[in-house]
């Protein structure tokens, strides 16, 4: 089997910091581009925060997201200010376009209590990893550390699928009201520029 990152054997697990390279960031995107599904588990979505590229997406068939909290006035709030800036505008697009296809789904599972958040990247023939620890994109990182993760192979990723499993079973289904917000952001903003030109 070949190693998912440089330098980390199958049986191995590597811990990363946000002080050193590869950092979230870099692990997520690279897990990303080869994995044909994506569950990830997360206490908050902030959409300002979210940094995925098509590149990364390109592959991914199915991406479940479970959250524990969300505030819909908080993301209308984010979706609406990220429409106003050109390098984040593109991560709510394409958050809005795997929506609006099917293969992005959203449930919320406020009382779940996992610890900490999680996510589970599948290939064709099942889960190849499981990255735990904070999940968060943004650089810096703006508080102290440290801000720990860490990624695993083999059974590690197999049992993070089954337990992902059961608490997406158990949640609720809030991706179309996402979606919706999502797009009345985007047309809020639209028919404002075209008003102010």
């Amino acid at each position: 089997m070949e190693p998912i990152l440089p330098g980390l054997r199958p049986s191995e697990a590597i811990l990363f910091d946000e002080r050193g390279r590869p950092d979230f960031r870099d692990v997520f995107g690279a897990l990303a581009r080869g994995a044909v599904d994506i569950a990830t588990a997360v206490h908050r979505v902030r959409l300002s925060t979210v940094d995925l590229t098509k590149d990364e997406m390109a592959n991914v068939e199915h991406f479940r997201v479970l959250v524990a909290e969300l505030n819909a006035l908080r993301l209308d709030a984010e979706a609406r200010s990220l429409q106003y800036d050109p390098r984040r505008a593109p991560n709510e697009e394409l958050l809005r376009q795997l929506l609006e296809s099917g293969r992005m789904e959203v449930r919320s599972s406020p009382l779940a209590g996992w610890m900490p958040d999680f996510t589970v990247f599948s290939g064709a023939d099942g889960p190849t990893a499981v990255l735990t620890g904070l999940h968060r994109f943004e650089r810096p990182y703006p508080h102290r550390g440290p801000a720990f993760a860490t990624v695993h192979e083999g059974d590690a990723a197999r049992l993070g699928a089954r337990r992902h499993e059961e608490i997406w079973e158990r949640a609720h289904d809030v991706g179309p009201a996402i979606w919706s917000i999502l797009s009345k952001a985007r047309s809020s903003v639209h028919r404002r520029s075209l008003a102010a030109g």
